[in-house]
C-alpha cells in the first residue's frame, strides 16, 4: 500500500510556462490501497492552495507566484485541492488502485528556473 508517495513531474524549460495557464505534460501516478472495507474508496487531496485556489502551492513562495502544481482524475479532468476524486471499487481482497496525473501550470507570465516542489496529504473517503 502507498503510505508516502513522490511524483517527479520531472524538468521544464521556462518556455513551457510562457503564459499563464501553460502546462507541461501531465505525469501519471497511481496510490495503492490494502485492507480496505468493501464498497468504493475517492481520494481526497488536500495541501496549501495557490493563487487558483483549486492548485496546489509550490513550497517556495517565490516560484508559487508563478506556477503551482495540478491534479488530475484518471480521465484527465482537473481534480480541485479539496475536492474528492471519482470512486473506485475495492476488490474481493480489499485492494484498489486509484490513477491520477499531476503537472506543473503557469498562474502567470515571467517563471523563472528553479526547485517546484509541494507537499500534499491524500485522504481516504469509504462508501
Amino acid at each position: 500500500a502507498d503510505i508516502d508517495k513522490t511524483v517527479d513531474l520531472g524538468r521544464w524549460p521556462t518556455t513551457q510556462l510562457l503564459n499563464a495557464g501553460d502546462t507541461t505534460a501531465l505525469v501519471p501516478f497511481s496510490l495503492r490501497l490494502e485492507g480496505c472495507p468493501p464498497g468504493s474508496v475517492a481520494i481526497l487531496f488536500t495541501g496549501t492552495p495557490a493563487s487558483d485556489t483549486n492548485l496546489l502551492a509550490l513550497d517556495d513562495p517565490a516560484m508559487a507566484q508563478t506556477v503551482a502544481i495540478e491534479l488530475r482524475n484518471s480521465d484527465r479532468s482537473r481534480l480541485a485541492l479539496g475536492a474528492a476524486s471519482p470512486t473506485e471499487e475495492v476488490d474481493a481482497n480489499g485492494n484498489v488502485t486509484l490513477n491520477f496525473f499531476a503537472n506543473y501550470r503557469a498562474l502567470a507570465s515571467g517563471v523563472r528556473p528553479g526547485v517546484a516542489k509541494a507537499d500534499a496529504i491524500f485522504m481516504i473517503n469509504y462508501n
